[in-house]
């Protein structure tokens, strides 16, 4: 985990310590691993969507913001995180749920959930290049290739992006996240049993 989450692939500004916390609860909460699976992006690209979304999650007494830089190489995903911030069940479970435990769980539900919608994304609108692409390589160092890299991650964004605003028009998204801010709840009421 150590070499997979870092400062510079995520997508908000943050500072080192965000990234020994997560680090930290990930090798605490190693039970909860099988959460993260292939997607539309490989298993290590997903598992840097949890950290995104534990930090959107966690109580920070700084306000993390996006990182403009990225926003100008990952249009797609500042689009995802924009629509799973104004969420219904992800604002419920923010204002709800407090406990280190069910925000890890959360934050690895969601970005299961968000990697395995990419994918229906991918293979719904003809994007399986995409996927192909993706699955061979780590999509969040995408912005330090060549020139010619450069703009092929941009001319995929941009389809990306187009066959995602197709999709948000339906419910997928907004069940999706439903789906899994419950299961979560779930996963951790069972593991406070024990």
């Amino acid at each position: 985990m150590q070499d997979i989450i870092s400062v510079e692939r995520s997508l908000l500004y943050i500072q080192q310590h965000h990234v020994e916390l997560f680090n930290c609860t990930a090798h605490e909460m190693k039970e909860f691993e099988y959460l993260i699976k292939n997607g539309g992006l490989n298993e290590n690209d997903a598992w840097i969507i949890a950290f995104n979304i534990w930090l959107l999650l966690i109580p920070d007494k700084n306000d993390i913001i996006y990182s403009a830089e990225k926003t100008l190489y990952y249009p797609a995903n500042f689009l995802i995180m924009n629509e799973l911030v104004l969420n219904y069940s992800f604002k419920q479970f923010k204002r709800n749920h407090h406990q280190k435990r069910t925000i890890f769980i959360v934050a690895l539900s969601i970005a299961n959930g968000i990697n395995q919608w990419i994918y229906l994304v991918m293979e719904k609108y003809n994007l399986m290049d995409l996927y192909e692409r993706n699955k061979a390589r780590r999509y969040f160092d995408s912005h330090l290739g060549n020139p010619e890299e450069i703009k092929i991650l941009a001319e995929n964004q941009a389809r990306f992006v187009k066959a995602s605003v197709k999709e948000l028009k339906t419910n997928s998204f907004n069940q999706m996240i439903k789906n899994c801010c419950d299961e979560a709840i779930n996963i951790s009421m069972q593991y406070s049993h024990i």
